[in-house]
């Protein structure tokens, strides 16, 4: 649930104004009046009122995003299909069940993850947003994901131990993503990635601090 706290001549005009500006329907957001607003007299001591706007994102986002997956997947062409929407605390996660799950993955999960970008794009949740909407066939991206993790951490430790920096797969966007977050806490090394297009191979690098330039004396 977020909150914003509006101006306007009346209470009517304030919550128009919010879902004018957001694009949101009105059945998502609750109010509160802050101040009372009045007209004045002969236009001298008008006040506007002041509203406290609370949107409730998290089943805006979660119905938008189910509604707007199921077009994308009928407009190409996939009519037998079930959408399981999880609720994980600051994310959800929309699983596609299909007798056509391996094309809704694609090579390499190239589909899978041009769902991701373009449900991105189509829901455009605020970048300030705690919210995360992930799209998955069945449970692939997690299982992939978890094992390319561990994969990652074990890789890490012998980079750690050898100081040589060891190769992963090329992977797409959407699970290369995860493996560099798993790894960002991990102290002693580093990730990079290297590669065109949405398919890049990621590096695990040792992270040797870097020596400091001696000034030179004058």
């Amino acid at each position: 649930m977020k909150y914003y706290e509006i101006e306007a001549p009346s209470v009517e005009d304030a919550i128009n104004k919010f879902i004018m500006e957001h694009d949101v329907p009105k059945k998502y957001i609750e109010y509160d009046v802050l101040e009372e607003g009045n007209k004045g007299f002969l236009g001298f001591g008008k006040k506007n009122y002041h509203v406290k706007i609370y949107f409730n994102d998290k089943e805006y986002y979660k119905r938008q995003a189910k509604l707007i997956l199921s077009e994308i997947l009928e407009k190409s062409g996939f009519d037998d299909y079930r959408i399981e929407v999880i609720d994980n605390h600051s994310e959800y996660i929309l699983n596609i069940f299909s007798e056509d799950s391996n094309l809704i993955i694609g090579k390499m999960a190239q589909t899978l993850n041009a769902l991701q970008y373009l449900l991105d794009k189509m829901l455009g949740i605020e970048e300030d947003s705690d919210l995360q909407v992930i799209v998955d066939v069945e449970n692939y991206r997690s299982r992939v994901v978890k094992h390319l993790k561990e994969k990652a951490l074990n890789l890490a430790e012998r980079v750690k131990k050898t100081g040589k920096t060891e190769k992963m797969a090329s992977l797409v966007t959407i699970i290369r993503k995860e493996i560099h977050l798993a790894l960002k806490e991990t102290k002693g090394v580093r990730t990079e990635s290297y590669g065109s297009g949405n398919i890049k191979t990621i590096f695990i690098v040792p992270d040797k601090p870097r020596r400091k330039r001696k000034n030179n004396a004058v």
